[in-house]
């Protein structure tokens, strides 16, 4: 079906038209991407019959050999990748219409949308590629995207220097996703992602645990787990519109997609890896964002952690219940960024102390950011409660303390999420939040419309809609029904978080016993300096390579460096001295030579004069002499 060429196409060309010709087209630019993001997603919304009734669409072209079906690359569309488009394309146009207002005075304008366009065009390549090899260009230019994206505004060093460091720390990833592919193909012989289920009746369990591991590898990487997860935060330097992006709906969405969509090779053992990475990276990261004191820091950390507790569904063998998660977390993260773009746009700040009170000034993204807040703090019957509450049954049936570890995750979760709002809409005005004024139309109502999905999409995956989520997906068989004593454990969550957020992070209370307070204040110091990770990279890593750059750098200018210049130098001295040998002795010999010969032509040259009379004599002298020699020896 040619027609999927036009889903990634449609925004590629975009991209290109305003690389091109964007400063012409100018702020038009920014009404081109958005256009081109929602024909995209009509032209999605057009698959779902097909999608509904169970077909796999898709589009295959040849690629560098005719006689192998191995390198037959095509773009395909299923259940799976159905839902996914449908994520990032209404996210994504709603995103750039956000953008509209909010990039309006920037200098670069045109180059933002034409880079918008790009990323969504790079993710769409990657949910619909039916080959690794299609995946993988797809899986890096996504990350090329990023790296433009978050330091786009790179006057500044910490963007700069943060778009630097999520490409790096990013490829670290993809190293381990790429051998994985290279031994895929090494011992299978195909690439094709619809044979996948047909491949892991062919190959060792040994290797497939190898292959699914480093595959997972990659997704650590781009969906920013533990080790990998430092570059996250760092990317708030980027635009508000570009967090939103990365954290709903594209780059840290890939590496969930990524596994969900190789789940036939991964083993017991490597979802073992998985789930022990995931979960580790829902609390690690749930502890640092109740700390934090920027309000884009605490939802990028909230990312990594429910990034994480995806990761712990798919390491349950719930894949359908990760890939659920991952479409409520988007719609809710997409808003909250959007609603602290909003702040930041009102108040031009964004630490926490300088956010006071802010109701009263901007209501919309007030009753916005709350409907967001309640739906991924799990808030009964909101869209969040239905994925979460999902993943804790799955867990309260498969392993008892994984299930007691993710109830700790979403006290933790409502939380900080309800810190955070109560720490910018409550409380009495500060000054900053006095001159505070709502956003324009163009940035208020993609808030709206996401608050609507916010709260009600959700249902889609509930037993009240018979779990059509589900079924679209290709699962069948779930659980009906609603428990309520998993709803009165997700209404107790939520209170007990809004307790504690009103308690600790608001009203600033010591609930701890004064013999246990100086741990207390341990703990928070720690999680506070996100457990001194990056400065142990710095210190294990980043400045032992440092001190062996420099290192090298001296023995290049000292040792090699100095071996050249000797080099050079004694071959100076050396023709020094062959010049002087040349013009003291060979040139000096040479020419006493044809000196000598000069004066002893000189002599002959006195009895040549040319005159008969003078030779005569020379004659008659020599005959007398020579019969004067005869008579004498006789």
């Amino acid at each position: 079906m040619i027609a999927l060429l036009f889903i990634p196409g449609v925004p590629l060309i975009t991209a290109v038209l305003l690389l091109l010709f964007g400063r012409r087209i100018g702020k038009a630019s920014a009404w081109l991407t958005v256009l081109a993001l929602a024909s995209t997603f009509f032209m999605t919304i057009a698959l779902s019959d097909l999608v509904f009734a169970g077909n796999r669409i898709g589009f295959s072209w040849v690629w560098l050999s005719q006689a192998s079906a191995n390198w037959t690359l095509g773009l395909s569309v299923d259940g799976l990748s159905w839902v996914m488009l449908v994520v990032v394309t209404s996210i994504g146009t709603l995103i750039a219409l956000y953008s509209i207002g909010y990039m309006h005075h920037d200098p670069r304008f045109s180059r933002f949308f034409a880079y918008l366009s790009l990323f969504c065009a790079s993710m769409l390549g990657l949910v619909m590629a039916d080959h690794f090899l299609l995946l993988y260009a797809c899986w890096e230019l996504v990350g090329l995207c990023s790296y433009l994206l978050i330091s786009f505004w790179f006057e500044k060093s910490a963007a700069a220097e943060a778009g630097r460091k999520a490409f790096l720390t990013t490829r670290i990833g993809d190293t381990g996703m790429l051998l994985g592919i290279l031994i895929l193909f090494w011992s299978s012989g195909s690439l094709q992602l619809g044979n996948l289920a047909q491949v892991r009746q062919t190959l060792d369990p040994h290797v497939l645990t190898l292959i699914s591991a480093l595959l997972f590898f990659g997704a650590i990487g781009k969906s920013a787990q533990v080790p990998l997860h430092i570059w996250l935060p760092d990317a708030m330097e980027g635009p508000t519109p570009v967090s939103a992006l990365i954290h709903a709906a594209t780059m840290v969405a890939a590496g969930v997609y990524l596994v969900a969509r190789t789940f036939p090779l991964f083993t017991p053992e490597s979802l073992n890896l998985v789930l022990g990475i995931g979960l580790a990276t829902h609390l690690f990261a749930a502890t640092i964002a109740l700390t934090m004191t920027d309000i884009k820091r605490v939802l990028a950390y909230s990312t990594i952690s429910q990034l994480g507790l995806m990761m712990t569904a798919l390491g349950l063998k719930a894949m359908p219940l990760a890939l659920f998660h991952l479409c409520m977390h988007a719609f809710c993260k997409a808003l909250l960024f959007l609603g602290a773009g909003s702040v930041i746009h009102g108040t031009h700040q964004q630490e926490l102390e300088h956010l006071r009170g802010l109701r009263h000034f901007m209501p919309l993204t007030w009753i916005t950011f709350l409907i967001a807040v309640l739906s991924l703090s799990g808030a009964p019957f909101l869209s969040g409660f239905w994925s979460k509450d999902a993943i804790l049954l799955q867990a309260q049936h498969t392993m008892s303390w994984v299930f007691w570890s993710l109830v700790l995750g979403a006290l933790l979760t409502a939380t900080y999420l309800l810190r955070l709002y109560l720490r910018c809409f409550h409380g009495s005005p500060s000054s900053d939040a006095k001159h505070a004024h709502e956003s324009p139309a163009i940035m208020t109502a993609p808030l709206v419309l996401l608050a609507i999905f916010a709260a009600g999409i959700g249902l889609v995956g509930s037993p009240w809609m018979h779990h059509l989520f589900f079924r679209i997906i290709g699962v069948h068989e779930m659980h009906e029904g609603i428990e309520i004593g998993m709803v009165a454990l997700s209404a107790a969550l939520v209170l007990g978080g809004f307790w504690l957020a009103w308690q600790v992070g608001f009203r600033r209370r010591q609930l701890l016993p004064a013999s246990l307070r100086p741990i207390g204040q341990w703990l928070y110091q720690a999680a506070f300096h996100k457990y001194y990770v990056d400065e142990f990279y710095d210190k294990a890593i980043l400045q032992p390579f440092y001190a062996a750059t420099r290192a090298f750098s001296r023995f290049d200018q000292k040792v090699v460096d100095g071996a050249v210049n000797a080099a050079g130098s004694g071959t100076w001295r050396l023709g020094q001295w062959k010049e002087r040998f040349d013009r003291l002795i060979v040139d000096r010999a040479v020419n006493g030579v044809a000196t000598a010969t000069r004066n002893l032509g000189l002599l002959p040259r006195l009895i040549q004069t040319g005159i008969v009379h003078p030779y005569l004599l020379m004659i008659v002298v020599a005959i007398v002499a020579l019969a004067v020699g005869v008579i004498a020896s006789q």
